[in-house]
């Protein structure tokens, strides 16, 4: 069982009205602007370009050997993007990264799946994408309330950069007594990441510390962690951002 963090107090960031709202607006501003693609998050501490930059240094390339380093090639990896928003991290790793496997963005909002799904068109008729689309998809999902009939995915590396923050401001019961952000580590193993995948948690509301005493349940373990500027307050020093990968074993 995971160990306990502090909870955080709900908040509006924490509901989907307030996310189909702010998407709704992004849309409306991408219709008035086509090059207006929408917000980046956690741009200000570089997390997007450190998550590809990680990402890269540690998936191998078609001339390389996989090892515990390089688990899985880029020209095949499978990945799932929690809260996806308008897929902006996805889009990168297919353009930057090089990845050609299964890509796919799932989020809870309708309005972010839509918004996702036009930059999408827009990025593969301008030929953004090298006529890859066929395997880069985004879905309206809410993937803490799956059923339990419902087949299990199996992705090699889980994505989620800001959406266990949102999960973790919302102060709902999901079941079992048990809100979001307690149940979001079993769910993502059981039901998403396969044996030997990764699951990589970028936030900032929880320290790396935190990251790993709530994803401390059986067949995860920490793999690696991404660092970023240490700022320095009062004689504590302390990261604005966590990133921690953790593997799944069994």
């Amino acid at each position: 069982m995971a160990d306990q963090v502090e909870k955080l107090n709900p908040s509006k960031l924490g509901t989907k009205q307030y996310w189909d709202e702010f998407y709704a607006l992004e849309q409306q501003n991408f219709d008035e602007n086509s090059d207006d693609e929408g917000e980046v998050w956690f741009a200000d501490a570089d997390a997007e370009d450190k998550i590809i930059d990680f990402i890269i240094d540690h998936t191998a390339s078609a001339e390389e050997n996989l090892n515990d380093d390089l688990p899985f090639s880029r020209i095949s990896t499978s990945a799932i993007d929690l809260g996806t928003g308008n897929g902006h991290l996805l889009f990168r790793l297919r353009s930057e990264a090089g990845f050609m496997g299964n890509l796919c963005g799932i989020d809870y909002s309708e309005t972010s799946v839509a918004f996702a799904r036009r930059l999408l068109a827009k990025k593969t008729e301008e030929q953004q994408l090298d006529n890859l689309e066929n395997n880069m998809t985004f879905e309206h999902v809410d993937f803490l309330k799956f059923p339990e009939d419902k087949e299990n995915e199996s992705w090699d590396l889980v994505l989620d950069k800001g959406t266990l923050d949102a999960i973790a401001l919302n102060g709902d019961i999901i079941r079992d007594d048990m809100r979001g952000v307690d149940l979001f580590p079993t769910i993502v193993r059981d039901r998403l990441v396969r044996v030997g995948g990764i699951i990589l948690i970028t936030s900032c509301n929880f320290t790396e510390e935190e990251l790993v005493k709530l994803f401390n349940i059986e067949g995860l373990k920490v793999w690696k962690t991404i660092k970023y500027r240490v700022y320095e307050f009062g004689g504590v020093k302390g990261q604005s951002i966590s990133s921690v990968a953790f593997r799944r074993t069994k």
